[in-house]
């Protein structure tokens, strides 16, 4: 600008432009104090994969930028607070990278000492509406959601409780919200509230954090907002031994529907089928305890006269940890990642074999450089489970690898549960397998 006859220049930072060749959302990042954030990305191809990470606010403008180069199998795990300068002002990041197919990710929210959650790098953007199975706001639990519009247009969503009050909510383009379900709602606990459905939520990606109220219980874990459903849900693992297991199974239709849960024990012998019925909106609900399954279930699938969604959980009796468990659709994966090996604590692996035919499993551990530390070849027969701590699979010292690839020839499902040193803070992620 010339004032005066005297030039000024006045630099100003533009809206984001939507990215079409995105590979990686990372939708939360939080680093005010306590709070920090830790995310990773992994190359899972034999090709070297070059990209940028962009650190927007939550108003989606660019904050920083950072150059990330992979080998091939290669990894990179960045803690925010540490590698970008001006983290604070960071609300989501991206990785663009032409590579998109080849790459995988998790997010990891922690205070520490405290608490953990890990969430799912969103390779695939919702286009409809957006189920929220679980929501807990009472003197026990608080729920948090995070929403991120990527699109480039102000998105005019309505959120809609199980007990029929809605809420509209804006979104401008590009931008970042976080809020618990007590904020919303005039900052209120909502004891009768147990779900919802967002609307106009094409465009749209999130997740959800619970939470513990009551002193002297550290526990949260979260799990990505889809608008994914499905007639069969798998939930591979069913804990013991100080453990509990909670598990969710949401019906969104208005109309009811019948389920049947089938469970197995770990050799894969089915066991005792029980038949219930969710009403429209309705959730199945509790431990599986409670829920009267067979004490020999490993694990269990569900499969229903009409498409549902859900997630499991896992939690210590002492009240010190919890992790969640929310897989895709569909039967599983013949090939993935478990995005971690634990170096401060410990790693526990679980997977199943859907198939009823014997599967060939190939479990290679790789470090950071892409570099294969150790591989080994399971046979898991049909509908069996495989647990185990990550190193007690292999025959060989898998202490420099950071993270286990698999492949099967038939379809497996798992995830993996990681552990600090301390037992305070405590993880869960699926088998990381195409998009999310």
């Amino acid at each position: 600008m010339t004032i005066g006859g005297q030039t000024f220049t006045v630099t100003q930072n533009g809206a984001t432009p939507p990215v079409t060749n995105a590979a990686l959302y990372f939708p939360d990042v939080n680093t005010n104090f306590p709070w920090q954030t830790e995310i990773a990305i992994i190359n899972t191809s034999d090709q070297t994969v070059t990209g940028t990470l962009r650190g927007l606010s939550n108003e989606g403008q660019l904050i920083e930028t950072k150059a990330v180069t992979l080998s091939a199998r290669g990894r990179r795990q960045i803690t925010i607070a540490t590698e970008f300068t001006n983290h604070a002002d960071i609300g989501y990041i991206i990785f663009d990278t032409a590579s998109a197919a080849a790459v995988q990710g998790y997010t990891k929210l922690y205070i520490d000492g405290y608490y953990r959650a890990a969430i799912p790098a969103v390779k695939e953007v919702n286009s409809s509406d957006i189920y929220i199975s679980h929501v807990a706001s009472n003197a026990q639990w608080w729920t948090g959601v995070s929403l991120l519009n990527t699109t480039s247009a102000t998105k005019e969503l309505t959120i809609t409780f199980n007990n029929g009050q809605s809420v509209p909510y804006t979104l401008n383009a590009n931008e970042h919200k976080v809020f618990t379900i007590e904020d919303l709602l005039n900052q209120r606990l909502q004891t009768d509230i147990q779900s919802a459905v967002i609307t106009n939520a094409s465009g749209i990606i999130g997740l959800e954090l619970f939470g513990s109220n009551v002193g002297g219980s550290n526990q949260m874990d979260g799990i990505l907002l889809t608008d994914k459903t499905a007639s069969t849900l798998y939930y591979p693992h069913v804990a013991g031994d100080g453990w509990w297991t909670g598990i969710v199974a949401y019906n969104p239709s208005a109309s009811s529907c019948t389920i049947t849960i089938t469970p197995y024990t770990a050799a894969g012998t089915p066991l005792s089928p029980l038949i219930r019925s969710i009403a429209g909106k309705g959730k199945y609900i509790g431990t599986v305890t409670d829920l009267g399954l067979p004490a020999q279930t490993a694990w269990f699938k569900i499969d229903s006269t009409s498409p549902i969604t859900g997630f499991e959980l896992f939690g210590t009796a002492d009240g010190n940890q919890l992790a969640a468990y929310a897989g895709k659709s569909g039967t599983g994966a013949k090939a993935g990642v478990f995005a971690k090996i634990e170096k401060n604590g410990w790693t526990d692996i679980a997977f199943v074999n859907t198939e009823a035919s014997l599967a060939s499993v190939t479990l290679t551990a790789y470090n950071d450089n892409g570099s294969a530390v150790s591989t080994r070849v399971l046979p898991v027969g049909g509908q069996s489970k495989v647990i185990n701590h990550a190193e007690a699979i292999f025959s060989q010292d898998i202490s420099s690898a950071t993270y286990i690839a698999y492949s099967s020839d038939r379809n497996v499902v798992g995830f993996q549960l990681n552990g600090s040193s301390d037992g305070t803070m405590l993880d869960g992620l699926p088998g990381l397998a195409g998009a999310n």
